[in-house]
């Protein structure tokens, strides 16, 4: 098997299994399972940048911008490195001979900081950003927002720097016998700790934010999502507490990334989808549709929509079309793909989207 991957018993393989034997522990080799499971996860992340790319392109179409896709495409990034680190410390890939068996690189930095920490940070920027607009009526940008999430990522980073520091016996160590990194139980509890605390941040503003306006009202994805992330953690949780050396276990590993990587996906495609597939197969009609909805709200004054028009007069019909949409497509056909919004409401980024 070497430094590779395989879909078959090997011999390097089956040395590990009888060398867990003599010390007393139950080794699954790695194997088919292990192997189709890291291709159906990684086809799954190939699919997610390639929908990132096309949200990124059509950043511009109103009911993607609203969504902040810069924050949506860093999640993405964030959930690819997640899985990296977890082909190291779940034990799906061998380690003997590479890069891989330095634990704290790939365990802490690259699986926990960059990627565990980081995209549940980024979401809960998201909700806190939202939060800011619809409940506070406060820009998103500026310190107000990014400076808990500045001083987030330097307690994480000052985590990778403890760690990296203390002792691997009392962090994370490599095992070189059974070829696996293996957590301290004390370094998993403060791990978990920074976790559910941040998730149960995001379960809060999503429920602060469960009821404003219709166009922008994610309460039944924030639901969704929060269901999958909390059912995952508390599984997660209770297996690695119950079955410390689950990585020695073919089906505990491979069920613990799976659900690790469907609960991210979950959470992103509720987002994400409906403004993806709709801009891909629809756009028109669905922004007709999204703009409606901003006028049924009572949002297009808020945004400004007639600052694009060249008189008063064509203003006030504007707000009185129910075709406002197309009407301003029609007075406006230099900007067939913009959004009334783009006028000049002043908590919108063209960028991160409602700010």
């Amino acid at each position: 098997m070497g430094n590779r991957l395989s879909f078959s018993l090997t011999a390097s393989e089956q040395r590990r299994v009888e060398m867990g034997r003599l010390m007393g522990e139950r080794v699954d080799a790695r194997g088919l399972g292990d192997g189709i499971m890291v291709v159906v996860i990684a086809v799954v992340y190939f699919i997610d940048v390639l929908a990132a790319a096309y949200m990124l392109w059509h950043r511009r179409y109103p009911p993607i911008k609203c969504k902040s896709p810069i924050l949506m495409a860093c999640m993405v990034c964030a959930g690819v490195l997640w899985f990296a680190g977890d082909l190291q410390t779940n034990g799906h890939v061998p380690l003997a001979g590479t890069a891989l068996t330095n634990c704290k690189a790939f365990g802490v930095w690259v699986r926990i900081v960059l990627g565990v920490c980081t995209l549940s940070a980024l979401i809960a920027m998201r909700a806190y950003g939202l939060f800011r607009v619809f409940r506070n009526n406060q820009p998103f940008r500026g310190w107000g927002l990014f400076a808990p999430y500045a001083a987030y990522c330097a307690c994480m980073a000052v985590y990778g720097v403890v760690s990296q520091v203390v002792a691997p016996r009392l962090t994370i160590q490599y095992v070189s016998a059974l070829d696996i990194c293996y957590y301290h139980a004390g370094f998993k509890a403060s791990l978990f700790a920074v976790i559910w605390a941040t998730w149960l941040i995001v379960a809060f503003l999503s429920w602060r934010i469960r009821n404003i306006k219709s166009s922008f009202n994610e309460a039944r994805e924030s639901l969704l999502a929060c269901s999958a992330v909390f059912a995952v953690l508390i599984f997660t949780t209770i297996m690695h507490y119950t079955s410390p050396k689950f990585a020695l276990s073919q089906r505990l590993r491979i069920v613990t990334t799976s659900f690790d990587h469907l609960a991210t996906n979950v959470f992103w495609w509720s987002i994400m989808g409906a403004p993806l597939a709709n801009c891909l197969v629809r756009r028109q009609r669905y922004l007709d549709y999204w703009v409606g909805k901003l006028r049924e709200d009572g949002l297009q004054r808020m945004y400004d929509v007639s600052s694009g028009c060249n008189s008063a007069k064509q203003s006030s019909v504007y707000q009185r079309n129910s075709m406002f949409a197309n009407e301003y497509r029609k007075l406006r056909p230099d900007r067939l793909d913009a959004s009334p919004m783009d006028a000049g409401y002043p908590n919108f980024d063209p960028v991160y989207g409602a700010k």
